[in-house]
């Protein structure tokens, strides 16, 4: 099959474009994303350029921009561009300059919409390089699976539709229709191990080991990632807790990280989150990188972005009804909701019954207890990280608190007898 047939039917087979999908390709200028962008519009695929100029290389940074904008304007396709310091925002974030790179684009593509696929240019080459990458630096299996076709980070939605073509044979196509492209000289430095790998290791793997090393390796990544969806799929219900295996704690914390907005996971950290989750005593942070930290509070984590304070909002909605005796709360836990209680009718009288967040200072006489004591002290013997304290509910009458959802109610306030007048509260979140 031609290139153009190879990728359609790729297209097809993993339903990389759903209907009414914004098509948005990103191009640079090289050989890659130029070839893909060339059969997309042989494909007839609406589709709009997107190119980000990372400001590295000065006036051949400029001239990729110039390039990627004609060739557009050439093949009658819409661009968008945009220039960003990736140096500067290395510098300011304490990332790599890849990775400051890598979040740089992925900005950038969200600027697109949620409608939007963002159809990158990897290919199978891209792919024998990251496993060996990954493998030199520690990678799991779920690393070493290497990309694929299709894949969600956050709000965007990225294809590759080119991941099982050979460089090569991208471009031999290219130089058979006269296409021009752009070089970058930086891919030939192999000071980046990237460029070691393509231009020294696997040459050299391939004449000392088995010429057939790159068909191997890439076997071996398709047998990784169908046997990382099978562990999706055995995972999926499961709850980040003790009891469960090591290998699916590892897995569903790096899952988590991902989805709370972590920049890099690598396997040291996920062991050392591990640890401080299985101490489970009093607060520890562990700093991901110079933007981004794990606060861990009784062994629940949660991430943070320094200098953001972490303000859950909250809104609740209290049902009251006339009756007689007790319900017991149905919640499974203090704060949980749908939570129910019912109070002494007589002493709630006409009163409103309220509910508000927690506030330093807040005291109550729990029910079963002696004494009054402040909400600060439940929720540390109770182990509520500090976090998550302002999203408890505290239900109010009369100025008092009668009631911490999921806990227990004030004990002067609860019904007397079975048949005592009453008055039952549910609360859920709106």
């Amino acid at each position: 099959m031609s290139l153009i047939e190879t990728i359609q039917k790729t297209i097809e087979r993993h339903q990389l474009i759903p209907a009414g999908a914004k098509v948005v390709v990103g191009v640079s200028g090289g050989a890659d994303s130029v070839a893909l962008l060339r059969v997309f519009q042989a494909l007839e695929v609406p589709a709009t350029v997107a190119h980000l100029n990372h400001q590295l290389r000065g006036v051949e940074s400029d001239g990729d921009e110039t390039f990627v904008r004609e060739l557009a304007g050439e093949l009658g396709f819409p661009m968008v561009g945009k220039c960003v310091d990736v140096r500067k925002l290395a510098e300011a974030s304490g990332l790599s300059l890849e990775m400051a790179a890598r979040r740089a684009r992925h900005d950038f593509f969200a600027e697109f919409g949620d409608n939007a696929v963002i159809a990158l240019a990897h290919h199978a080459d891209d792919q024998v390089e990251t496993f060996l990458l990954r493998l030199a630096r520690g990678a799991g299996s779920e690393g070493l699976g290497g990309m694929s076709f299709t894949q969600t980070i956050g709000p965007l939605r990225l294809i590759r539709p080119m991941l099982g073509i050979p460089r090569s044979e991208i471009l031999q196509w290219l130089e058979e229709n006269h296409f021009a492209w752009r070089e970058d000289a930086s891919n030939s430095d192999e000071a980046f191990l990237r460029n070691r790998i393509r231009h020294t290791i696997l040459p050299m793997l391939g004449k000392q080991l088995n010429p057939n090393i790159r068909e191997n390796i890439l076997r071996t990544m398709d047998i990784l990632r169908e046997e990382n969806e099978f562990l999706k799929l055995e995972t999926r219900n499961l709850k980040l807790e003790a009891g469960i295996p090591l290998a699916a704690k590892r897995r569903l914390l790096r899952k988590w990280l991902f989805e709370q907005g972590a920049e890099e996971v690598g396997f040291e950290t996920v062991e050392k989150i591990l640890e401080l989750m299985d101490a489970g005593e009093g607060t520890t942070v562990f700093e991901l990188n110079a933007g981004q930290r794990v606060v861990v509070e009784y062994g629940v984590p949660r991430l943070e972005c320094v200098g953001q304070a972490f303000e859950p909002a909250q809104s609740w909605e209290l049902t009251i009804q006339q009756g007689s005796g007790w319900k017991k709360d149905c919640a499974s836990g203090i704060g949980d909701l749908l939570a129910e209680a019912s109070f002494d009718a007589e002493r709630v009288g006409d009163s409103p019954i309220t509910v508000r967040s927690f506030e330093p200072g807040d005291r109550m006489e729990p029910l079963g207890m002696e004494g009054s004591r402040k909400l600060q002290d439940i929720f540390t013997d109770l182990k509520i990280p500090k976090a998550r304290r302002s999203s408890v509910p505290v239900v109010v009458c009369r100025g008092e608190i009668i009631w911490i959802p999921g806990y227990r109610i004030d004990r002067k306030w609860k019904v007397h007898g079975s048949e005592g007048r009453a008055v039952h509260v549910h609360l859920r979140l709106k």
